[in-house]
């Protein structure tokens, strides 16, 4: 099975819409949601690899809910060979004198980030804005589901200032064919219409539900040909049993 992101229409607009703002518009904010499964951590690796590294550093940071404030300032500083502190303020001052001296953009992506502590994305946004000289030093990206947009328009200092706005929406029907044609070579073409839309309504879009339902419905009709729709619900109804 072919592991790499199929290029979908959605992936490859918002990638886009990303990389131009926090690339060449220098964006200091940048949000990016979407419903589970559907591509994100996917997109945020392919934009780092298509990134200059002499530019930018990337400093990715997975489940938001066990990130603290004083976690997110010393891993930053550890990151940055910055002599820590056991004084959180004393941490902050270094990393920020570092940062001012770095040719390099610091690119902060928190994923999972509508499970962030309050205190966290206060912190955060102490880390972009706190340089009076107006450079820029650190870019924050905060990526997570759907409802990560009604948690920051609470926070309205926060919400005025992310002017980049990006939802990723998932495979259109159109693009499922050539979906599974990507990841199942040779076994891509063995469902008829009836069942690609099924396939497609279950999986709501979604790459991430979409790759385990087909990856069941091969293993469950090692029959060579066509497989039929009854064979395609059954074997999905199974799937989503708990």
């Amino acid at each position: 099975m072919n592991r790499s992101p199929f290029p979908f229409r959605d992936f490859v607009r918002v990638k886009q819409a990303l990389r131009t703002a926090l690339v060449d518009d220098d964006e200091t904010y940048a949000l990016l949601v979407g419903d589970t499964g559907i591509g994100k951590t996917a997109l945020l690796r392919e934009l780092r690899a298509e990134l200059d590294r002499a530019r930018f550093r990337v400093l990715y940071f997975a489940e938001g809910r066990r990130l603290g404030p004083a976690g997110l300032v010393k891993v930053i500083g550890e990151t940055l060979r910055v002599r820590t502190s056991m004084t959180h303020s004393v941490t902050f001052d270094r990393l920020q004198r570092t940062l001012a001296d770095d040719s390099q953009h610091v690119l902060l992506w928190l994923d999972e980030a509508h499970e962030l502590p309050e205190e966290t994305l206060v912190q955060a946004k102490a880390l972009a804005e706190s340089d009076l000289d107006g450079q820029r030093h650190i870019h924050v990206l905060l990526a997570g589901l759907p409802r990560l947009r009604v948690l920051l328009q609470a926070h309205a200092h926060l919400w005025r200032r992310i002017v980049v706005r990006q939802e990723i929406t998932g495979l259109g029907v159109d693009e499922l064919q050539d979906f599974l044609d990507h990841h199942f070579e040779g076994q891509g073409k063995r469902l008829d219409e009836a069942g690609l839309r099924t396939l497609f309504e279950r999986g709501r879009g979604a790459p991430g539900l979409i790759l385990p339902m087909y990856r069941t419905i091969l293993t469950s009709n090692t029959a060579k040909g066509r497989i039929d729709l009854r064979s395609v619900d059954e074997t999905l109804a199974r799937w989503d049993l708990p």
